[in-house]
Order: structure tokens, then C-alpha cells, then sequence
């Protein structure tokens, strides 16, 4: 009976922390994003990787039809305390120099040296940009 009580507890409280990070998350976005409403020629794109043991991360870029990042946010770590931090050192570069750095930081360094929840977040993020961007610059060129 106490365990059934504790299971149903820990239950609410995983789906209340949900709640409260999932509404943390749709007004950072729109934070983020609310500069270049109206705007032509800006993209958002997110990048999210998941670990179950390690702490997580999520990455979203603000990128022009050039490919340059002119926003760039990442989401580090395990609790619904985790919030959204400016990176700084990736605005104004193009969305491909940063896949690179990223790649040559973490993956060519050491043999199994694994490439952090952070950096996976930032190439699928990046990744995403390229071959959304170069799809619409096919599409307008056509």
C-alpha cells in the first residue's frame, strides 16, 4: 500500500515538473524568437539529445538565409531547473563553421571520446538549418 501511494506521488510530481518545464520552454522560444517576428529571411531551429542517465540538452539557433547564426541559446542539464543560456561565441558565424568546430573539439580529440549531450544538441540544430535553408534557396532559384 505504501509503495502504491509513493509510485502515485512521484507520478504527480514528474507530470506537475512537465508541466512547469514544458512552459518554460514555450516562452523561451517565443522569447528568443520575438525579435524576428515579421521578419523575412530568419530561421528557427532546435536541436535536442537525450541521455537517461547524463544530463541532456537542448539547442536552438536563430539563422539567416545566409546561414549565419544570429541567435544562439542551449539548455544544459537533468531538472526543470536547467535554463536557457546566450552562447554567445556562435553569433555572427556560419551555421557550418560551428558543425565544424563542434566536430573537430569533441570527436577528433581522443580516440572514444564521446561528443557531449550539448555538442549532439548543436549539430542536429545546425544540421537541421543547412538542409532546411539550402531546400527553400533550391525552391526560390527554381
Amino acid at each position: 500500500m505504501k509503495i502504491a501511494i509513493i509510485a502515485c506521488a512521484i507520478l504527480v510530481a514528474q507530470y506537475a515538473f512537465s508541466l512547469i518545464q514544458i512552459r518554460y520552454y514555450r516562452r523561451s522560444i517565443d522569447r528568443i524568437v520575438g525579435g524576428y517576428k515579421g521578419d523575412d529571411g530568419f530561421y528557427m531551429f532546435s536541436g535536442m539529445e537525450r541521455n537517461k542517465f547524463r544530463p541532456g540538452a537542448i539547442a536552438v539557433l536563430v539563422v539567416d538565409k545566409d546561414y549565419i547564426v544570429h541567435e544562439c541559446h542551449m539548455l544544459k542539464g537533468i531538472t526543470i531547473l536547467s535554463k536557457f543560456k546566450e552562447m554567445e561565441q556562435y553569433k555572427g558565424q556560419h551555421v557550418g563553421s560551428i558543425l565544424n568546430d563542434v566536430n573537430e573539439n569533441f570527436a577528433v580529440k581522443k580516440k572514444g571520446n564521446k561528443i557531449p549531450a550539448f555538442g549532439k544538441a548543436l549539430l542536429k540544430a545546425g544540421e537541421n538549418a543547412i538542409i532546411n535553408i539550402s531546400k527553400q534557396n533550391i525552391s526560390i532559384g527554381s
